[in-house]
């Protein structure tokens, strides 16, 4: 019977704990909604590399299908990317199934939809599946890290993998 108390006392002490860090993990999303996320939404469709750049730290780490890129070169390449004439517009959109944070330290993990428009009005959808890590970087929170790939185990990432989850509202 002690042992039954003694197991009920210890749930009945833990449950706000979780609680506790459930609500803490839930306000950090938030606020790396509003810091990262929008303004990198904003900044890609609209082609300002000062603010995209400003949205990962000078020591970021990008790896993806064309090889690895980091700080300085990483951010150097987005400058001269985003300056080249380019008529299309292009918006993205985010889901993510699984973010973490410990301190000024976050993991997330998701799926994006860029979706490409042509002046001709023909438009073409790519797809992707990301991980990240995030830093707080003097109160703004920064990707640190980030990698993603076009398909997972060999199988092309498509739309149907993005309708799996829940956009982002970010407008």
């Amino acid at each position: 019977m002690k042992k039954l108390v003694a197991c009920i006392i210890l749930v009945l002490v833990a449950l706000p704990a979780v609680s506790q860090n459930k609500k803490e993990q839930e306000k950090i999303a938030q606020e790396v909604n509003t810091q990262l996320w929008k303004p990198f939404k904003h900044s890609l469709e609209n082609r300002d590399a000062k603010t995209y750049n400003d949205l990962h730290t000078d020591d970021i780490l990008r790896v993806n299908k064309w090889g690895i890129r980091i700080g300085k070169a990483f951010k150097d390449r987005n400058t001269a990317n985003y300056a080249k004439k380019d008529d299309r517009k292009r918006t993205i959109d985010f889901w993510l199934e699984h973010r973490i944070y410990a301190g000024n330290t976050g993991y997330e993990v998701g799926y994006y939809r860029i979706t490409t428009t042509s002046p001709d009005g023909t438009t073409r959808e790519s797809y992707a599946r990301f991980h990240i890590v995030l830093k707080k970087v003097k109160g703004s929170w920064k990707i640190a890290q980030d990698w993603d790939t076009g398909d997972i185990n060999g199988v092309k990432i498509t739309a149907k993998d993005f309708a799996k989850g829940t956009p982002l509202d970010l407008d």
